[in-house]
């Protein structure tokens, strides 16, 4: 394994896999693993370790692969170590693979082949699966099919995929400046975002990635107030394109949700965040405020009223049915 310093070797691979990575020791194998099995094999893997303070770089040393690549950071943060990753990789393209995420065997062939298929795709992503732990229950992942020149459609989306499903070609990623590192949540939306604006987007309709959610870990982006904060920031940075290329409506849309974000977490500084875009972009009057204030708020309360009634009504109707299906038999 390498470590600090990139590669000279002039034979550069194909792909760059960036995994950024704090504290994930007991996982960290599961990712690597993943990548080290795959079946087209000019690639390198670069770990940027965010940090860590557990026995991550010993895991990573014991694998003794020259394809692995382990660099260290001051703890900064993902988009940082993801953008640390793209200034070391070597790769004509760059791939990303959270460190609690997996692939399958296929996912880099069937990548090479869909970037081959046309010249200008700059951004190719695959449909994913999610797996829920500690039970092993699995989702299909909520996943966009666009392909093409799709920058006015999945700004109108809202989503395109995760991190975990895109590849990219590293000039495009230098020509936007990499990651945000601003952001914290909805950080796989601004970059998708910004290279759909610039360039052709290629999708595999196979599941080739799978996106873990374990109950028992605390992701930073899980966090509603955090959430909702770093989605109004996206908002904000594509408001001119989003009122342009696909209207008001689409963008009172967009703030609505964000409003709701901050209702469910009573935080007032965001409502009136999202209340100050509504005048300055959509020219709404204090009058027009006050009522769409009054308007949601209702609705949120109203919708939180009937969740409580289900809730305690539920049980009392399982109960009934259980007696009713034990009569039965």
């Amino acid at each position: 394994m390498k470590t600090s310093e990139a590669s000279e070797n002039t034979n550069s691979p194909l792909f760059s896999i960036v995994v950024p990575v704090h504290n994930r020791s007991e996982l960290i194998s599961r990712t690597i693993d993943s990548i080290l099995i795959q079946s087209f094999d000019n690639y390198e893997i670069i770990i940027i370790d965010d940090g860590s303070t557990d026995n991550l770089k010993e895991i990573c040393d014991n694998y003794n692969s020259p394809k692995i690549n382990y660099y260290y950071q001051q703890n900064a943060g993902s988009n940082p170590a993801r953008n640390a990753g793209i200034q070391f990789s070597r790769g004509c393209f760059v791939s990303f693979l959270d460190s609690d995420d997996t692939w399958e065997k296929e996912f880099l062939q069937e990548v090479k082949n869909k970037f081959a298929s046309d010249e200008e795709f700059g951004l190719v992503y695959v449909k994913s699966i999610k797996k829920y732990l500690p039970d092993g229950t699995q989702a299909i992942k909520k996943c966009s099919k666009l392909e093409g020149f799709i920058y006015r459609d999945v700004l109108q989306q809202g989503f395109l995929t995760n991190s975990s499903c895109i590849t990219v070609k590293r000039s495009l990623l230098e020509k936007i400046g990499g990651w945000d590192n601003d952001l914290f949540a909805c950080q796989d939306d601004d970059i998708c975002f910004r290279l759909a604006k610039i360039t052709k987007v290629g999708f595999i309709d196979k599941i080739l990635s799978t996106f873990y959610i374990d109950s028992r870990i605390n992701r930073i982006s899980s966090s509603t107030s955090r959430r909702a904060w770093n989605s109004l920031l996206l908002w904000k940075k594509f408001t001119d394109d989003l009122l342009l290329l696909c209207g008001k409506n689409e963008f009172l849309k967009k703030i609505t949700n964000v409003y709701f974000s901050f209702l469910s977490v009573q935080d007032k500084n965001g409502l009136m965040q999202c209340e100050c875009l509504l005048i300055n972009q959509l020219g709404y009057s204090k009058y027009k405020i006050l009522i769409f204030r009054l308007k949601f708020h209702v609705i949120y309360y109203v919708r939180l009223y009937l969740k409580n009634i289900i809730m305690l009504v539920l049980p009392f109707k399982m109960i009934v049915f259980a007696k009713y299906i034990i009569r039965r038999n």
